[in-house]
């Protein structure tokens, strides 16, 4: 019964988040009800969403298996490591987006689109890992330690097992690899909220004069805001909005299931 529940939630997840998957099939899926220049751009903003999901996901991944491992393994560098996370995280996330792009506001605004949307993806993918790496970093060397000193360290050491060695196990053990689902969920979903704000900003700073480089569907909400007023089309609006909800949702759901924490 419980294996049977544990399908049924990762189909609710995988068709809550299939407006991610839906966004690099061909056009000709879609229906037509809708202008055709705001389809594209609709496939156009889910699609650089998931990129940037799955390109934050693998960095923040990378440095956070990194990060944790390091700060068990040398409490001087945990403590370190610690006081600099804290605080990047003490700076809001929509902040941290926009000192990163400061740098750069000069190359974007005088080179192509093309090279403007690499740099922009670039430089976020940047600042959605700096702002998810403290928590994530935090959720890994919790309870990697508490593993490593309250269970497995002296039994490990009795069989003549380096610190090095024993913390490489633990890492890939049941417990780790669960809470490395939940860190990767909370990540991405951070990721999804920091970069439809973003978006949503400076489409808001743009006007009616063009698009950011930084494609999303907050800035595609953004732009069609005013059709929620008389004679405008709210399904430009809504649409949009309804799938991030149903995506967020997936997220939501992989989070909640606390049971998986035991090893």
């Amino acid at each position: 019964m419980r294996k049977l529940s544990s399908i049924l939630k990762a189909v609710c997840v995988l068709a809550l988040a299939s407006p991610l998957a839906l966004a690099w099939a061909p056009p000709s899926w879609l229906p037509g009800v809708l202008a055709p220049s705001f389809e594209a751009a609709l496939q156009a903003s889910f699609r650089q969403l998931s990129v940037t999901l799955a390109a934050t996901l693998a960095v923040t991944t990378l440095l956070t298996v990194a990060l944790g491992y390091l700060s068990v393994l040398s409490m001087r560098f945990g403590r370190t490591g610690a006081s600099i996370l804290n605080s990047v995280e003490s700076v809001p996330s929509i902040l941290v987006a926009l000192f990163c792009y400061a740098p750069v506001s000069g190359y974007l605004a005088r080179h192509a689109s093309g090279a403007s949307q690499t740099v922009s993806l670039a430089v976020f993918i940047l600042a959605a890992a700096l702002t998810a790496l403290p928590e994530a970093v935090r959720s890994v060397a919790i309870p990697l330690g508490d593993l490593y000193h309250r269970k497995y360290s002296l039994s490990f050491r009795s069989y003549g097992f380096t610190k090095r060695r024993i913390l490489a196990v633990l890492m890939g053990s049941r417990g780790m690899r669960n809470t490395l689902k939940r860190v990767a969920a909370a990540v991405v979903l951070k990721t999804l909220v920091l970069d439809c704000s973003f978006g949503f900003i400076i489409q808001l700073g743009f006007g009616s004069y063009g698009t950011p480089a930084h494609a999303s569907p907050g800035a595609l909400i953004a732009a069609h805001r005013d059709a929620l007023f008389d004679g405008g089309t709210p399904i430009l609006f809504w649409l949009p909005s309804l799938l991030l909800v149903l995506i967020s949702l997936s997220f939501l759901l992989t989070l909640g299931d606390r049971k998986e924490v035991a090893a």
